[in-house]
């Protein structure tokens, strides 16, 4: 059987007993080629023969053979057979079945009649030999297997078959068919692969099972080997797709379904959600595959169908368990979470009723399944119907029941205290009808779990009873009087028993489990120093309360509560002018409705570009305030002096090194960029300078802030606080004007640390070009913007030109055409139709050595045309100017441009639209607002070269309806510019005009025309003396490859050799 299947064609040769086939045909079987042909016949023999010949290959591609059969076979059999039809022959399928293996064939042949030379006829004969004893083996095992003892084909069968028919009524078992036996071939690339596999050759093993799945799709052994290679290279989505496929192989394999639906449900980590609906199919196809045995299907389908948000769909599966497992625990538990969602807690404490009061007449501890945790459970539905009495009572029930006690049904009447689970008998004994010695200790006060002890202290602080409380609260020992640190067990009990406290104002008491929390690193967040100062305040600690309050606020930028409770502090201890800094802050930060969303959502919010002025917005900075630690003013005061004198000695070093710095010496200037930088820190870290709302001038210090601050009433805020903003701001004002014996002083301080604020700025921007130099292009934008941000200069046309002007400069040499062009729309804006600032711009794009592809980026296109419109609403009459967009003529290649003349339309504006729309390959878009500035500037020479090409682009695109009518229109105003180019003196003008001519005749393919121009280049100058921008290398070059291309070398060298050789 080896020879039999050999992957080697093998090609049989014999004479052809048939006249009627073409004598070249050839017929494929089994890999083998049998070829006939009229040139030799080792065994003539009859029709007869040969026609037992054909019924024995044509066999070969029946039913017995697997059944990816060769086209060619196909193709033979049906030659065959139609043949025999004509000669009145049968067919071999009109045969029994043991024709074929008992039937006349090469075996009835003598060896003698055979040549040595038909060795090949002797091995198809042996083959044909072996593949009938296999078809027998094959045979004889089906006949084992058939539960109706026949074999498929025969009359018995036929006549099973008709037995079958006659008793339709009878129920006959339907499904998909038994998966057939991987064949040798595939079980020996599925070990090869498991090898791999083994190996952690993952590559080799996926191109193994490839290979097993091409040759038969259906192993299902091949798809799980697959999944498990897909889940070590990383890939879950092809791992739960292959999982998936392999199952529909097994379709009613419970197991299979459920393992899909495991692994997309706890192995996929984070993306969990994203393979919730395929775990919902999984889990829907095991239940159609054993309705009877689907509890554990339906209970994984009902928790992906919560966990969708399909909460009626979910009770609906649960409630198909829970008549399979009726007073299951774990379905109750699912189910209460659904009806609270659904606020239907009733339902929920009826089942949870009904299947305790089962519990309890069930006495075998065996079956006993209800445990704390479902106790917890059902006792918080009372809580979240706020019945706090009917919570505590049914707690106590459930656990004397769980406990042994049951039988002590007199506690029931002892609602006024919870003496019942202390620590001793003390209270106990003075309760009537308790016998001490009727039950252990352990089953009263310990043995009760903490958790329900802390739920039945938060009942009893619910309903006012604080001091019964707070004899729950002690068992957690929030000042580790026993030393078992119990916040390591039960932090969540610690947040919770003080978050309720607080709430119930029992600062002090809560302070005693805040400050425990604290003391834990893994549970000192940000979430407890908001309470923990509110508890501070209240107790009048007024250190702890600010440093509490001061943290939260600076590591949490838009955090308004903790703002508004240092004003309150702040207020409270007369520190008018630090409640009105935060006061601001609060206000600013209510007009913000976009921070909140920011920081929640940290990580989307990338700095991007401002619609407006598209500068990178500021992201979230590094904060260099330096909180004040208490209100110790001796202490502050002398950290202060510290910090000058430090400061004094880098601004000395920066004074020394400046020099150095400016000549660009490395070490000097590292030495000076060190000293910057504390600078720049120090004055980064003056909140002054920073504040929310940049609109607010710079007034000073201390005094003076008040009549510039925002009217309370501008947003709408709590009445207590609005009141609280009025109160400190008219104090503030008070004392300012006491202070100047008069009207408000305008003095403004002009220094920082003793140093003016035009040498700050000096220290920013050259900073700003020193980190450039060093490759630090981020730090540097972040320099720029911090100078920006700050109100000193934040309001002065001067210094704010000059920070975008290095911010510019900055981008240039860092070559981001993306920052370059972003910092100059501020030029565009502020300058607003003033021709320099869109020259700026233009020359601002021209400077970076990257692709357009900001330039004509989408933001930039639509802030420039928002330019021209504004600058059409200005010079338009007021009906025309509430006409819509889309109902203003644009003027079409070709047609006349009513174009609105006037002295003050922007010409340069409407050719930096126009390029910008020409560098996008949108000519015809182009040409209008080069018409535009052509109707305005007919003479200048660049709106007409501009024109040309516009038109002569278009004319070669596949679009354009009338190309030799674009090129005529683009030639006319290209001859314009050349003529005024020409007449001009200057050498490198004329060289421009003869170039961009050429250039021009060279696109349209007239070479002939492109050489004289490309030699007027060459003409201008005497010699290869380079110009001011000189084109005469370029002209040649191109002039040598026309000349290369036309056939004329000597021409071409010549070109060479006087203008190109060095």
């Amino acid at each position: 059987m080896e020879q039999f299947y050999s992957s080697q064609p093998r090609t049989l040769s014999y004479k052809s007993p048939y006249p009627d086939l073409d004598q070249q045909s050839t017929f494929v079987w089994s890999g083998h080629t049998i070829s006939h042909n009229d040139s030799h016949d080792p065994l003539p023999r009859s029709k007869v023969e040969r026609s037992e010949d054909f019924k024995q290959i044509s066999s070969l591609s029946g039913d017995t053979l697997p059944r990816h059969q060769n086209d060619s076979e196909q193709h033979a059999d049906a030659t065959v057979s139609a043949l025999r039809a004509s000669k009145g022959q049968h067919s071999p399928a009109e045969h029994d079945d043991d024709d074929f293996l008992h039937g006349p064939g090469y075996s009835d042949l003598d060896e003698d009649e055979l040549s040595e030379a038909d060795s090949d006829y002797l091995t198809l004969r042996t083959n044909i030999a072996k593949f009938k004893d296999s078809v027998r083996k094959f045979r004889a095992e089906q006949s084992h297997q058939s539960d109706e003892g026949s074999f498929p084909g025969t009359v018995e069968d036929s006549h099973k078959r008709g037995k079958r028919r006659a008793t339709r009524g009878k129920s006959i078992a339907r499904g998909p068919r038994k998966a057939a036996e991987p064949t040798g071939d595939i079980k020996f690339r599925l070990g090869q692969a498991s090898q791999a596999f083994i190996e952690e050759r993952y590559e080799d093993a996926r191109e193994i099972v490839f290979e097993v799945i091409r040759i038969n799709a259906e192993t299902y052994e091949a798809w799980t080997l697959l999944a498990s290679i897909w889940k070590e290279l990383g890939d879950l989505d092809k791992t739960v797709m292959t999982l998936m496929y392999a199952a529909h192989l097994r379709p009613k394999e419970v197991a299979v379904w459920l393992n899909c639906a495991r692994f997309a449900l706890e192995e996929t980590g984070g993306d969990r959600a994203k393979y919730l609906a395929s775990a919902k199919f999984c889990y829907a196809s095991a239940i159609r595959a054993d309705p009877k045995n689907d509890v554990e299907a339906r209970l994984g389908k009902a928790e992906v169908l919560q966990e969708l948000g399909n909460c009626s769909s979910a009770l609906s599966e649960y409630k198909q368990v829970l008549k399979k497992l009726p007073h299951d625990t774990k379905v109750l538990r699912h189910m209460a979470e659904i009806h609270i969602d659904q606020d239907n807690v009733e339902e929920a404490k009826a089942l949870y009723k009904r299947s305790i009061a089962f519990y309890r007449a069930v006495n075998d501890p065996e079956k006993q399944a209800f445990d704390w945790s479902d106790v917890n459970i059902y006792v918080e539905l009372y809580g979240y119907l706020g019945h706090y009495s009917g919570a505590i009572k049914e707690l106590k029930s459930l656990a004397r029941w769980l406990l042994g006690r049951q039988d002590q049904t007199y506690w029931d009447e002892i609602t006024q205290n919870d003496c019942e689970w202390d620590l001793d008998h003390t209270r106990r004994a003075q309760v009537t009808g308790f016998v001490e010695s009727q039950h252990e200790l352990h089953q009263y006060g310990k043995g009760l779990p903490i958790e329900l002890r802390i739920k039945l202290g938060l009942y009893r602080l619910q309903m006012g009873q604080n001091d019964e409380a707070m004899m729950h609260f002690l068992w957690l020992d929030p000042r580790n009087e026993s030393g078992e640190n119990r916040i390591l067990d039960y932090p969540d009990l610690f947040r919770e028993v003080a978050s309720s406290l607080s709430e119930a104002g029992a600062y002090e008491d809560a302070l005693a489990f805040y400050e425990a929390l604290s003391a834990i690193s893994e549970q000192d967040d940000l979430s407890i120093l908001l309470p923990m100062g509110k508890c501070y305040a209240n107790t009048n600690r007024v250190e702890q309360a600010e440093e509490c309050l001061r943290m939260l606020a600076d590591l949490d930028a838009y955090n308004i509560e903790a703002r508004m409770q240092l004003a309150k502090l702040y207020e409270a201890i007369d520190d008018q002018e630090q409640a009105f800094f935060y006061i601001n802050e609060v206000f600013a930060l209510r007009r913000r409705p976009a921070a909140k969303h920011c920081r929640t959502n940290s990580a989307s919010c990338d700095p991007i570009l401002s619609e407006e002025t598209l500068v990178p917005a500021r992201a979230s900075r590094k904060s260099y305030y330096k909180p004040k630690r208490g209100l110790n003013s001796a202490e502050r005061q002398r950290e202060e002096i510290l910090r000058a004198e430090r400061l004094q000695e880098q601004y000395s070093i920066m004074c020394l090194q400046h020099s150095s710095m400016r000549s660009g010496l490395d070490g000097p200037t590292r030495a000076w960029m060190d000293a910057a930088r504390d600078l720049i820190e120090d004055f980064r870290g003056f909140r002054t300078f920073y504040p929310l709302d940049k609109y607010l001038r710079f007034l000073g210090y201390t005094t003076g802030v008040s009549q510039t601050q925002p009217e309370t009433g501008a947003v709408p805020l709590d009445a207590d606080f609005a009141a609280m903003a009025n109160r400190v701001s008219n104090r503030l004002g008070s004392n300012a004007e006491s202070s100047s014996n008069g009207p408000l002083s305008s003095n403004v301080p002009e220094n920082y640390r003793g140093i003016p604020f035009p040498v700050w700025l000096d220290i920013f921007l050259q900073y700003a070009l020193c980190l450039v130099r060093y490759g630090r292009f981020r730090e540097a934008y972040e320099i720029c913007g911090a100078a920006r941000d700050a109100v000193v200069w934040y309001h002065s046309r001067e210094d704010m030109f000059l920070i975008h002007v290095c911010w510019c400069a900055c981008a240039v040499l860092a070559n981001d055409e993306e920052t370059c062009l972003s910092t100059c729309r501020y030029f565009m804006k502020e300058g607003q139709f003033t021709t320099d600032s869109y020259r700026m711009f233009a020359a601002l794009g021209r400077l970076t050595q990257s692709p357009i592809s900001w330039y004509n980026s989408g933001p930039t296109q639509k802030y420039i045309l928002r330019q021209i419109k504004a600058m059409d609403s200005a010079l338009t009459s007021s009906r025309s100017r509430h006409m819509s967009f889309s109902d203003m003529h644009c003027a079409r290649p070709g047609e006349a441009v009513n174009a609105t003349v006037g002295n003050d339309v922007d010409v340069c504006l409407l050719m930096v639209y126009g390029h910008i729309l020409y560098s996008g390959a949108s000519y015809a878009y182009a040409l209008n607002y080069f018409l535009r500035a052509y109707a305005v500037d007919p003479g200048n020479s660049l709106i007409s070269m501009s024109i040309g090409l516009g038109y002569i682009h278009y004319g070669l695109k596949r679009q354009a309806e009338n190309r030799q009518y674009h090129v005529m229109q683009g030639m006319t105003f290209l001859l314009r510019y050349y003529d005024s180019r020409c007449s001009s003196s200057a050498v490198e003008e004329r060289q421009e005009a003869h170039y961009n001519m050429a250039r021009t005749y060279h696109l349209l393919g007239l070479t002939h025309l492109a050489l004289t121009y490309y030699s007027r280049v060459l003409l201008e100058v005497q010699g290869p003396t380079p110009t001011r921008d000189d084109l005469v290398r370029d002209a040649a070059f191109n002039l040598q490859t026309l000349y290369a291309l036309g056939g004329n070398p000597k021409l071409a060298k010549a070109v060479s050799d006087s203008w190109l050789s060095v």
